[in-house]
């Protein structure tokens, strides 16, 4: 049985990051458990096979659309419109609403927080375009969860950053390395050594530090074998995100000591 102190030791820190908040004991049961409970990869993108457009509709936002069908809409047979329904979430704080996008909400300026869903009709009115040239504040949101994800990245804001994605799409492709399903959003990097490990989409990169598997799951023979370990490509330092002070002393304070003690700090 797997045990929390066999796991490299960034990727200990790692879990133990993550789950501060739930303790040792819980990360520990996590990892011992893991054999159990396989870490599960994307779904194949909604609808058929083929290219994906944008298209221009009446709401005045551009929907992915795919051999003839909106994928983020339902078709209404009788208007010849596509249904379409998004879920809107808010904080309000002491100076004023501000959009939820999840996480903690128990900071001393929070009043309360609401949440209503959206149902509107689209109509296309133009010819598809190119999904990567729509810019994200054009974009319908609408539809499941997933198909965020089916949207391309926008450019990095720095030149080295873009540099590194170029490279990793000119070697191994333009779709996410670890599932291959959705387009590679994120340089994925080892924050420990600056070492570029692949090109993820935004929903592979958001859980891939929360596999608690030794072995014998694609996330953790990804973490093992990076896809990109032979380019030798680095991340550039100066781009790296470091987590606020507040952050890091209350995560020593939930567990008892400083999971990166030692190590670099987690980026």
């Amino acid at each position: 049985m797997a045990d929390l102190d066999e796991l490299p030791p960034y990727r200990r820190a790692q879990l133990l990051w993550r789950w501060s908040h739930q303790g040792v004991a819980f990360v520990e049961d996590l990892v011992r458990n893991a054999e159990k409970r396989p870490c599960s990869l994307p779904s194949a993108p909604p609808g058929p096979p083929g290219r994906t457009l944008a298209l221009p509709g009446d709401d005045g936002r551009f929907h992915l659309a795919r051999a003839g069908l909106m994928l983020c809409g339902q078709a209404e047979a009788a208007t010849g419109a596509w249904s379409h329904r998004q879920h809107c979430g808010w904080v309000e704080r002491g100076y004023g609403p501000q959009e939820w996008k999840g996480g903690r909400v128990d900071d001393a300026d929070t009043v309360a927080w609401g949440s209503l869903v959206a149902e509107w009709l689209v109509r296309p009115t133009g010819p598809g375009v190119d999904p990567g040239t729509v810019d994200r504040p054009d974009r319908c949101l609408g539809g499941a969860y997933g198909l965020m994800h089916l949207w391309p990245p926008r450019p990095a804001r720095t030149a080295s950053v873009r540099r590194l994605r170029a490279a990793l799409v000119d070697a191994l492709g333009a779709d996410c390395h670890l599932c291959g399903l959705y387009p590679g959003a994120m340089v994925d990097h080892d924050h420990q050594t600056g070492r570029v490990r692949g090109l993820l989409c935004a929903y592979c990169n958001r859980v891939l530090e929360e596999c608690p598997h030794l072995t014998g799951c694609p996330r953790a023979d990804y973490l093992l074998a990076p896809p990109a370990a032979g380019l030798n490509l680095v991340y550039p330092a100066s781009q790296q995100w470091r987590p606020k002070e507040s952050t890091r002393q209350r995560v020593i304070e939930q567990l008892g000591f400083d999971p990166f003690e030692g190590l670099s700090q987690p980026s």
